[in-house]
């Protein structure tokens, strides 16, 4: 027997596909937001320090080796806007110029200045810039600090949250109820920051607003650790797009893939065979407590 096909069906299909696109839209919007891309600019000068003007420049991603090129203006001025976090090759190689370039590491909301001075020679000889780098936020005045995936990944956490970490930033105090070891509605991230309501923070994850805008005092998602990129704690004259907030914005960044696959395994422990015993318990006669602890797990990713 021939089916009849079922109009009905077909267009929840079409609309399921049409919703599908629609969410993909909104991710990719979400992820341009400023908070979770960096930008790199600098000036292309001459010998003599003078500007070279609309020469090309181009960056390449050291992962993904994805590249973006741009032209300078007449002052020698480029600038690549919106770019992941990530190491990148910047690099321009004019007429009668050595191929100039430098590798730089760029962080999660980032106005990085890469300044590439040029010397006389053919296009065949490669000169690496490694002095003039520019580290330092001229283009704002915010306050932030930075955790990087090292701190993340190496810093002893009780739990692996995340949150415990924005503890080391300065000008941050914890409240009484605030417990970074349970997720949830476990945890608590209740912190004032620079003398503020300890409730008047925002915490992002790839841009997407991370709090649970009843309380504002705990987090709805907890990225593993091993998923965590870095991190920036902005304490002070941060963007009028994070107007809601009045003390700080904790605004996390997930690892991106590769063309290479990795993979971890990890076990945290704790086990009262490592600890000595303290002298009161030895004048007393009495055993050290028991303590296991055992923190066991791994990663896969590419």
């Amino acid at each position: 027997m021939r089916s009849k096909r079922n109009p009905l069906a077909l267009k929840r299909v079409v609309f399921g596909l049409l919703m599908l696109l629609v969410s993909i839209g909104l991710v990719a919007d979400v992820q341009a937001q400023s908070s979770t891309v960096g930008n790199i600019s600098g000036t292309v000068r001459d010998p003599q320090g003078a500007a070279v003007p609309k020469t090309e420049v181009v960056i390449v991603d050291d992962k993904t080796q994805t590249s973006r090129t741009v032209t300078a203006d007449d002052n020698g001025f480029y600038s690549i806007p919106s770019l992941p976090v990530g190491r990148y090759t910047v690099s321009t190689a004019p007429q009668g110029f050595k191929k100039t370039l430098a590798t730089v590491e760029l962080h999660v909301n980032e106005n990085l200045t890469v300044n590439l001075n040029l010397e006389i020679g053919g296009a065949s000889e490669v000169l690496n810039v490694t002095a003039d780098v520019g580290q330092v936020e001229t283009q704002s005045g915010e306050v932030s600090s930075l955790v990087a995936e090292k701190q993340v990944t190496e810093l002893p956490l009780n739990g692996r949250n995340y949150a415990a970490l924005v503890t080391v930033v300065p000008g941050v105090s914890t409240a009484g109820s605030f417990a970074a070891r349970g997720t949830g509605l476990d945890s608590n991230v209740d912190m004032s920051v620079n003398g503020n309501a300890s409730n008047a923070n925002l915490w992002t994850v790839d841009g997407v607003n991370n709090m649970d805008v009843g309380s504002n005092a705990t987090l709805l998602v907890f990225p593993s650790i091993d998923a965590i990129a870095e991190f920036r704690v902005e304490r002070n004259s941060f963007s009028a797009e994070f107007g809601q907030a009045q003390g700080a914005v904790i605004y996390l960044i997930t690892k991106g893939g590769g063309f290479q696959f990795h993979g971890t395994l990890f076990e945290f422990l704790r086990n009262n065979s490592l600890n000595a015993t303290s002298n009161f318990l030895k004048q007393a006669g009495q055993p050290k407590q028991q303590l296991r602890y055992n923190n066991f797990g791994g990663n896969f990713s590419g």
